[in-house]
């Protein structure tokens, strides 16, 4: 046996609730998990042993939906109206992004998602191979990468939100090609899964959409993608599919709306297309924090499952949702969830921990791997410490105090040790993978540079935000 962690509280996500086990050992053998079970029913001979009294095992976080190559424009496009938000505010910002400047901010987009206990992530990127490479298999995270294949001509910078985005074919099909390099490249690899990643029914040709359907279909893979992400995209569908068509119902038109279908937003849809969307078993990507920032909306997380449908918790983009602090995350879902029903009982904390990781393992598509301890499964675990200024005094009886302390007062301070594949990412708190100092000290670097780049662009896009600095207030 390589390793095992004993006496702890692990939260197992066996069956349908929490799977609480008191005294526990974890015991590892070459990247899988070998036993689960009370420390006093273990025999085994490890090599190395971790004493996890007083921390709480549970699988890693899974991130379903994430930008982490924007991370570098953190704080450039937020209190805008949703209107602005893509094209004025965020727009040239990007446009001043060089593929370095992307991969410095993934790199501190996956090290603040490491430090937060995440062990998978939902990577949505153009030249994404690069990412994977570069960021994520250095740094031992786990992704499911999608390669962004959007056909929209830059002609469409100058026009208005009613008029549909002209397409560059040839932009799209070669898109669409990296994204097969991807999925040859990665067919067996341990730590990395491919999804094709059309951006959106808007941003896409139906052609190739019709390609990208038929492609899935053939090979059995997945599709993720943008779906009824607010009123810019519905304006473009109605100006493009006419009067009266939406998002889903452009989808249910190309026959995308399957089980093969991971959709991130829906806040756009209506309660009967997604009460639909539920039943045809697509699965949702909920970015709440995100989603607030742009649309001033909660997506429809509660909503969607109570309908039946399986959905997993995003952290989106930095620009406006503020980052990849998967903690912080979880527990802004929980609050705006309740908020947004007006019920103090809604996205309670048991629910909250497992779509942060069984849920969303299967939104992903890969709960067989992940997503749960059990026997059998890749040993992707954290270790979060209980003896802690924001989660203290835990108890265990007449409850179990730890459920709601960590979705309603965790941070990253308590993450101890994060396992992906059995080796240490995260150990004593400090991240192993990763030269924190130096990724930090580049992403303030390039920042400067993007935005002293992009700023005569972003004035002249003349933005709320660009007021607010004539004013004074930023």
């Amino acid at each position: 046996m390589d390793l095992a962690i004993t006496d702890t509280l692990a939260l197992t996500m066996r069956d349908d609730r929490l799977g609480i086990l008191e005294n526990a050992t974890i015991a590892i053998q070459d990247g899988e998990i070998a036993f689960v079970g009370p420390t006093a029913e273990f025999d085994g001979d490890a090599d190395r042993t971790i004493d996890a009294s007083g921390r709480v095992a549970m699988p890693g976080l899974v991130n379903v939906h994430a930008h982490t190559d924007l991370t570098l424009l953190r704080g450039g496009a937020q209190d805008v109206p949703e209107i602005e938000w893509m094209n004025r505010a965020l727009g040239p910002l990007t446009e001043a992004l060089t593929p370095d400047d992307r991969i410095a901010g993934a790199r501190l987009g996956v090290l603040e998602a490491l430090r937060s206990g995440v062990t998978t992530v939902g990577e949505y990127a153009a030249n994404v191979d690069r990412l994977v490479e570069e960021v994520y298999e250095p740094a031992g995270v786990r992704v499911v990468a999608a390669e962004t294949i959007n056909a929209v001509d830059d002609a469409a910078a100058d026009l208005g939100p009613d008029e549909p985005y002209p397409f560059n074919e040839t932009q799209g099909r070669e898109a669409l090609e990296r994204n097969e390099r991807l999925f040859e490249s990665y067919a067996d690899h341990d730590r990395v899964s491919c999804l094709y990643g059309p951006q959106a029914v808007d941003m896409v040709p139906p052609e190739l959409l019709d390609v990208i359907r038929d492609r899935a279909a053939k090979h059995n893979r997945g599709i993720h993608m943008h779906v009824a992400q607010g009123e810019r995209e519905a304006r473009q569908i109605a100006a493009r599919y006419g009067a009266g068509e939406t998002t889903v119902s452009v989808l249910a038109d190309l026959g995308l709306v399957s089980d093969r279908l991971l959709a991130a937003h829906l806040h756009g849809a209506t309660a009967a297309e997604r009460e639909r969307l539920a039943e045809a078993g697509v699965r949702m990507a909920a970015n709440p924090s995100s989603i607030a920032a742009i649309d001033g909306v909660m997506p429809p997380l509660v909503d969607y499952r109570e309908y039946g449908g399986v959905a997993g918790l995003g952290t989106d983009q930095a620009p406006g949702g503020g980052g990849h602090d998967f903690l912080r995350e979880l527990r802004t879902t929980a609050l705006l969830a309740k908020t947004n029903r007006g019920d103090p009982t809604a996205f309670p904390a048991w629910a909250a921990l497992r779509v942060a990781t069984i849920e969303g393992a299967r939104t992903l598509g890969i709960a067989d791997r992940v997503g749960s301890l059990e026997a059998g499964k890749r040993a992707d675990i954290l270790l979060l410490d209980l003896e802690h200024p924001s989660t203290a005094p835990i108890v265990s009886d007449p409850l179990h105090t730890v459920v709601p302390n960590l979705v309603y007062g965790a941070n990253t301070g308590l993450v101890d040790a994060v396992l992906v594949e059995g080796e240490l990412l995260v150990q004593d708190g400090t991240v192993q993978t990763i030269d924190e100092d130096h990724v930090l000290e580049t992403a303030t670097e390039r920042a400067t540079a993007v935005f002293d780049r992009a700023g005569n662009a972003w004035r002249e896009a003349d933005s709320a935000l660009v007021d607010r600095v004539e004013t004074g207030w930023l």
